[in-house]
């Protein structure tokens, strides 16, 4: 379970029709290798940052930016077209007149992308190294085993003189190798990996996932969905390097109050109803997902003082768990979480290319 809700991993809702590309296909590449996606609303304040780290990619091979605008109340469209004007031998801008939603929004981005590979980059997040593309397609290109690969990120809070990056505390520093690379379905949950702004996998795999069960469903989220699924079916390639900055955000899906928050839990449970019966034939199911999702709502629902939902979390654990298995399924928890107690002895590049206000507040 993580708190990262990307809505354009497997959207199913069709975008408004009055959709308008701004690009020009005299300048861009007729096959790019890698497609990054960005859907953005209202990030007028952080967008120049997200398309920067995108178009400055050294990359031996041709990629594109698609940049999903949704009508923005701000001057994110704005921002979005200078950069196409600026760099169009590489962005493309998709708007519409009206505001179609993140999962329409994630849709057309995801249909309109060209690209062997996909990459996402949000809006309000962005990249720190100019090597991420071109790293990442260098552990996948050869290897039909590895489905996806994700790299480490670094989080950034708001204080009061801008963004505060935490480039010292590294989010992988504590994570052990065999939680970050090779089989993970056992792990898919585990809420510091895969982190959406760090990912690139083969745009088939997202067109097999839509076009599945687990794929149908609209889940406010999108992250967990893709872990399961593509750690069930290939093994998680890893690049050791910091390569993206994921920007806390007050008006995220998981920071819009105790409701939002409720509500993102009970999806999740939803979710997982799905997917046991989804991954019925396969025995390593992470039966930890629904004990930490089932948890977490309890917690939640005790803090926003909803006693109906606390009793619906209690009731979920009874009949999921019982008490002996609680019990056992939280010491299994807690044994993975320990794993992570200790810094890991790692040699971890960063390269801060972004920006200019020093290395520790943006």
């Amino acid at each position: 379970m993580t708190d990262d809700t990307p809505p354009s991993i497997t959207p199913r809702e069709q975008a408004s029709n009055d959709m308008v590309e701004v690009s020009d296909p005299s300048r861009l590449p007729d096959r790019p290798l890698v497609s990054v996606l960005m859907i953005t609303y209202n990030h007028a304040e952080y967008l120049a940052e997200a398309i920067e780290g995108v178009v400055s990619q050294q990359c031996d091979f041709p990629f594109e930016l698609v940049i999903g605008e949704d009508a923005s109340t701000d001057e994110t469209r704005k921002i979005a077209l200078d950069y196409q004007r600026r760099y169009p031998e590489i962005v493309r801008v998709i708007h519409s007149a009206s505001n179609v939603g993140m999962n329409a929004n994630g849709h057309r981005v995801f249909m309109s992308a060209r690209g062997e590979y996909v990459a996402y980059c949000e809006g309000d997040d962005y990249w720190c190294s100019p090597f991420k593309l071109a790293r990442q397609v260098a552990l996948i290109r050869d290897r039909p085993d590895v489905g996806i690969v994700h790299t480490d990120w670094v989080r950034a809070r708001r204080v009061v003189e801008g963004w505060k990056v935490g480039w010292n505390r590294s989010v992988h520093s504590r994570v052990p190798r065999s939680l970050l690379q090779g089989e993970l379905f056992r792990t898919f949950h585990y809420p510091k990996i895969l982190r959406t702004c760090t990912i690139l996998l083969r745009r088939s795999t997202v067109v097999a996932l839509a076009g599945s069960e687990l794929g149908s469903k609209a889940y406010k989220f999108g992250d967990a969905v893709l872990a399961a699924y593509t750690a069930s079916r290939w093994k998680v390639a890893y690049l050791a390097e910091i390569t993206a900055v994921y920007r806390e955000s007050p008006n995220s899906a998981l920071r819009s109050g105790k409701q939002a928050r409720l509500d993102f839990l009970k999806s999740s449970l939803d979710f997982d109803t799905d997917a046991r019966r989804f991954f019925a034939d396969r025995e390593d199911y992470p039966r930890a997902y629904r004990w930490e999702v089932a948890v977490g709502l309890f917690l939640w629902s005790i803090s926003a003082r909803d006693m109906a939902t606390a009793r619906f979390a209690l009731a979920d654990i009874r009949d999921h768990f019982g008490a002996i298995g609680f019990v056992a399924e939280g010491w299994r928890t807690l044994m993975m979480r320990r794993l992570t107690l200790r810094r890991q002895r790692r040699d971890v590049s960063l390269a801060r290319t972004t920006g200019g206000n020093g290395p520790h507040v943006r």
